[in-house]
């Protein structure tokens, strides 16, 4: 990544320099980034042995420790070579930053250099270099003002895909009825994956793991995953009181603070005695989950978040396949069917006002939100009506079908870091998915062609049949 203490300068909030002293133009490794990641550079480019180098991609740019582009896929003379890419101004940097004694640059294929330049000393780089001063593409200066640092949006992190041109000639109505075929695949593929589940760890365990993991966003998934499989249905229901299975997820989870060491908030200082009682009558040890915790919001807190499945799993009497069976057989329309399962309680007024046992929010808030209620509700909790719900004496009450209508009509979710890539992937420009996603299912949709297309083959748009080939009149409407 930049390492911004160590970039000098720029003239006129611009992300390049010029340096007239130095008898050569040096550029900051933001803009060299850009460079990268936007394909300015010429069509023949070789690497400093000699190498052919063509980019299948450019892996994707990271803004977080690390090399700056992740999971590139690049031909060196035709040798496939996956891994990871690193933007310096000169190849000095790769040891006046240290890499050469960091883990995280082990997996670098190729060093992006303005100048190849190393220190008496230092030794060969173990990766190929390109030095951009003599691949970058001709008249760049042109260029400049539209790729300016201070205005370079997040979005164009994400390069266009070779298909974006057929989307861009495809009506909405169009667009969207592609995404709906996706996105009965997807559904498809959802329900699918619960029957799996369901047959090797039963339907109560297999809803209750996947319920917990749609509880945690993407960095938090697989700790609510594990807590779920490590406080198994069958070991819970031995616990005949409801504040015993909460003492026994909460301290399985280490989300249970000492009170001599912290200082607790009021209202939680007598039942935070209690959940201790019953936790070592309990005799368990904590699961040292890997929880992430610096990332997320405060009103998205692990701790309130598994609060809200602690809620969701008395609601279901510790049977859950039975609930969403008696939710699914009640309902008469899709639209009875979404009302059902995204109408979730507010919570405890004390879990309202809190973040944690130790800290208070300024605003009370619901623990679970719309938004999160309606992503359980597409992720799981339709899917699985589908996967258990099938009933081949009664074609006419086979609630499976009702879940697929419903899951097809739900209105949209909250976007993701997924869907926010595919957007900008296949959309010219990306804000016209706010007229093409207008429902839950379009997203889904679009997170289906970007996970079987551009991620299964690593972006690679020349062996993707979604691709314009260069010079081909493309054809009038989408793959399907």
């Amino acid at each position: 990544m930049l390492e911004t203490e160590n970039t000098p300068e720029t003239l006129s909030g611009n992300a390049y320099q010029c340096i007239s002293t130095s008898g050569h133009c040096q550029f900051s490794e933001r803009f060299l980034q850009i460079i990268w990641n936007e394909k300015m550079l010429q069509p023949e480019l070789h690497c400093t042995d000699g190498t052919r180098l063509r980019i299948l991609s450019g892996g994707s740019w990271n803004v977080s420790a690390g090399p700056d582009f992740q999971h590139a896929a690049l031909l060196f003379n035709d040798v496939l070579v996956r891994g990871d890419i690193e933007v310096h101004r000169q190849s000095a940097d790769w040891y006046r930053h240290g890499h050469q004694d960091d883990p995280l640059y082990r997996g670098v294929i190729l060093h992006l250099v303005w100048e190849d330049h190393l220190l008496p000393g230092q030794a060969a780089l173990p990766c190929k270099t390109l030095v951009l001063a003599d691949a970058i593409m001709p008249h760049w200066q042109r260029f400049l003002s539209d790729i300016d640092e201070l205005f370079y949006p997040y979005a164009r992190q994400f390069n266009t895909g070779g298909c974006a041109l057929r989307w861009a000639m495809s009506d909405n109505a169009k667009v969207q009825e592609f995404l709906q075929q996706a996105a009965q695949a997807r559904f498809a593929s959802k329900t699918l994956y619960l029957q799996l589940r369901g047959a090797q760890s039963g339907q109560d365990q297999a809803l209750y793991e996947e319920f917990f993991a749609g509880l945690g966003y993407a960095e938090n998934r697989e700790p609510f995953r594990k807590l779920a499989a490590g406080a198994a249905l069958k070991m819970l229901r031995t616990f005949p009181q409801h504040r015993q299975r909460e003492a026994i997820l909460l301290g399985l989870a280490g989300f249970l603070p000492d009170p001599t060491r912290t200082n607790i908030l009021p209202h939680f200082q007598d039942i935070l005695r209690e959940y201790w009682r019953l936790w070592w009558e309990s005799g368990l040890q904590p699961l040292a989950l890997p929880w992430k915790h610096l990332s997320g919001r405060p009103y998205n807190s692990c701790q309130r978040r598994l609060i809200a499945g602690l809620l969701w799993l008395e609601q279901t009497a510790c049977q859950p396949a039975a609930w969403l069976n008696n939710i699914s057989t009640r309902a008469s329309t899709a639209r009875e069917l979404r009302q059902a399962l995204c109408d979730w309680p507010a919570g405890p007024p004390v879990w309202q006002h809190s973040r944690d046992f130790c800290h208070s929010l300024k605003i009370p808030a619901a623990l679970l939100g719309q938004n999160r209620a309606r992503d359980l509700t597409v992720n799981v909790l339709l899917p699985a009506i589908a996967a258990w719900g099938r009933d081949p004496q009664n074609s006419c009450q086979d609630r499976s079908r009702l879940a697929l209508q419903a899951w097809l009509t739900l209105p949209k979710v909250q976007d993701n870091h997924l869907l926010k890539e595919a957007c900008h992937r296949f959309l010219m420009p990306p804000s016209r998915a706010k007229e093409v996603l207008t429902t839950a299912a379009h997203q889904q949709g679009m997170m289906d062609i970007y996970q079987n297309f551009c991620l299964a083959l690593h972006n690679d748009c020349d062996n993707c049949p979604c691709t314009v080939t260069a010079g081909r009149e493309p054809p009038p409407d989408l793959p399907g």
